[in-house]
C-alpha cells in the first residue's frame, strides 16, 4: 500500500470541510514528487560510500523531492549503513514517530503530521500521533540521552496499512523512546533483518511526523 496525496478536487474539499485545523494541505509540495524519486536507486547498484558491496538501503533526505536543500540521496550497503544513518540522523531536529519496517514494504516514507489527512490518514490517527509526540523528550530507553523518537513496533499498526481507515492502534501502551543515534542503529538493524534487495528510506524533518513502511 502506498499512501498518496489526494487529487486537487479532494484537496479543495478537505480545505472546505476542515473545521479544526487537522486537514491542513501544504502548497509547498510538488505533485508527482513521489514519482520523481522512484528511480533514485536501483537494485544492483554499488554502495555510494565504499563501492565495495551492493547497495541495499537508499536514504533520501529530500523526501521525494520536496526538500531540495536537504542534501543528496545516498545508497548504503550493509557495512556502511549504521554509521551512515547515524550521521544523517544526527542532523534531525524535532520529534517523530518511527514505525519499525516490516514485511515486503520496500519504502520507508516520512509523512508530516499536518499533511497526513491529504494522504488518506484518518482523523483518529492524526489525533493519536499528535498526542504521542507530546510524550517524547524524556531519556532514551537505550542510552539515556534525550529522546526524539517514539519507536513503534509492527504491533502498533494495522499491517495491511489501509487507506481511509485507522492504521495505528494501542498508542496508549508502552512505547520505547529513542534518541536519534539509537533510532538510527535500530533502523539499520531492522533493514538488515528484512534483507530486501532494496529499500528507500526518508528522514524526518523539523516538523512533527511519522516514518512508516509503504510500497506497492
Amino acid at each position: 500500500m502506498v499512501f498518496r496525496r489526494t487529487g486537487d478536487d479532494e484537496r479543495a474539499q478537505l480545505r472546505e470541510e476542515d473545521e479544526d485545523g487537522l486537514n491542513v494541505v501544504s502548497g509547498d509540495d510538488e505533485e508527482g514528487g513521489e514519482e520523481e524519486s522512484a528511480d533514485l536507486f536501483e537494485a544492483g547498484q554499488l554502495c555510494d560510500v565504499c563501492q565495495g558491496e551492493d547497495g541495499r538501503v537508499g536514504l533520501d533526505p529530500t523526501c521525494r523531492g520536496v526538500y531540495e536543500d536537504a542534501g543528496d540521496p545516498v545508497l548504503f550497503g550493509y557495512n556502511c549503513l549504521e554509521q551512515g544513518l547515524k550521521d544523517a540522523w544526527s542532523k534531525v531536529e524535532g520529534v517523530a514517530a518511527v514505525v519499525e519496517p516490516f514485511g515486503d514494504y520496500s519504502a520507508h516514507y516520512y509523512y508530516r503530521l499536518d499533511e497526513m489527512p491529504a494522504y488518506q490518514f484518518v482523523r483518529e490517527d492524526v489525533e493519536a500521533l499528535s498526542w504521542l509526540m507530546l510524550t517524547v523528550g524524556d531519556n532514551c530507553a537505550r542510552c539515556g540521552a534525550q529522546s526524539h523518537v517514539a519507536w513503534l513496533t509492527p504491533d502498533f499498526v494495522d499491517q495491511r496499512l489501509p487507506e481511509n481507515r485507522p492504521v495505528f492502534r494501542n498508542l496508549d501502551g508502552e512505547i520505547e523512546h529513542l534518541c536519534p543515534a539509537c533510532a538510527a542503529a535500530a533502523l539499520a538493524g531492522a533493514y538488515r533483518t528484512l534483507g530486501l534487495p532494496l529499500i528507500t528510506a526518508e528522514l524526518p524533518r523539523a516538523a512533527m511526523g511519522v516514518l512508516m513502511p509503504t510500497g506497492d
